[in-house]
């Protein structure tokens, strides 16, 4: 079943941002077991999306990192296959949602903090609702 969510969440990320790229990690790094996915929105942004497992249950966090400037996260973006997750700790969480998968489009917030570009109550919300939430190319468009 998580297995099932995990594909799910990130594919949805990926038609939410056409234009995103999944980050991969390379040798000894790629054959650990994952719980951290990063999402580059679109090149030429200084956001970062992090889609967390927490390993129990269908819990999981979704975290849209803002840093300094597109350079530094190029440049992070870069070192990240052979280096891990550990690069992207100087980015700020800009939104954070921590929520529960109950199944195919149906998710149930748990918590918020950070900006959102539409409030989240505690009632069920589909994955694209979440995923407009937390949009920052939403600010950059307006």
């Amino acid at each position: 079943m998580i297995t099932d969510a995990l594909t799910y969440l990130r594919e949805e990320i990926k038609n939410y941002f056409p234009e995103s790229k999944e980050l991969q990690l390379s040798g000894s790094l790629a054959n650990q077991p994952r719980f951290n996915f990063y999402f580059e929105i679109t090149g030429g942004l200084r956001f970062l999306l992090y889609l967390n497992w927490d390993g129990d249950g269908e819990s999981f966090t979704l975290k849209c990192l803002e840093f300094v400037e597109a350079g530094v996260l190029k440049k992070l973006v870069t070192s990240y296959p052979n280096f891990g997750s550990k690069v992207f700790n100087i980015g700020q969480p800009r939104s954070t949602i921590g929520f529960l998968y109950k199944g195919r489009n149906t998710l149930q917030p748990l918590f918020t903090s950070g900006y959102f570009n539409e409030p989240l109550g505690t009632s069920d919300i589909s994955c694209g609702q979440l995923l407009n939430s937390i949009d920052p190319t939403l600010i950059i468009r307006s």
